[in-house]
């Protein structure tokens, strides 16, 4: 019992992150991975803690690893018990999509499955592809992003999805990415 005390310690005080998980479903990982990690620490962070209240945090240091990651997925639950706190956080589910019929046939029964098995928290980023100068595809991607928000929004949460562009990364801060 001492053996597995002393490993935990020693684990814990070199794991020093908060570790998000990151669900590419489309591929655009390594489209968007710079403006994401452009983005760490997060400064005056909010979390919830296990009994669901606030604590704000100065800066927070974080990294993410995909879901396909070996890290996460070769544990067995012994390891899982020890190690807890090097468990993903949250999930991130990264999206696009073109059209409506895509939506319904392709991509939310595809999200249902990720978020019902998924008992962490989980946040959709819908990834626009639609270029500035096309009207027509910046709308039917509004109408797309209006949908995954309608579908997977509930009262027991805050906010679930929020919408980008694909813009070129470039060093913090990025002006020209916008969150809605």
């Amino acid at each position: 019992m001492s053996n597995f005390l002393s490993q935990f310690q020693t684990i814990k005080n070199t794991f020093n992150h908060l570790v998000i998980a990151v669900e590419d479903v489309n591929d655009l990982w390594p489209t968007v991975k710079n403006a994401f990690e452009a983005r760490l620490p997060f400064k005056m962070a909010s979390l919830n803690n296990k009994t669901r209240n606030s604590i704000f945090v100065e800066k927070l240091p974080a990294e993410f690893i995909l879901t396909t990651d070996s890290r996460l997925r070769s544990r067995f639950p012994q390891e899982q018990l020890l190690s807890w706190f090097r468990e993903p956080y949250a999930t991130i589910v990264l999206v696009t999509c073109e059209d409506l019929d895509e939506f319904k046939t392709i991509l939310k029964p595809r999200l249902k499955l990720i978020v019902q098995n998924d008992e962490r928290e989980w946040f959709i980023v819908f990834v626009s592809k639609a270029q500035p100068a096309n009207d027509q595809a910046k709308k039917m991607a509004k109408k797309v992003y209006a949908k995954v928000e309608v579908e997977f929004s509930s009262k027991k949460r805050e906010r679930q999805a929020c919408k980008t562009g694909l813009v070129p990364c470039v060093p913090s801060p990025l002006p020209q990415q916008k969150f809605e």
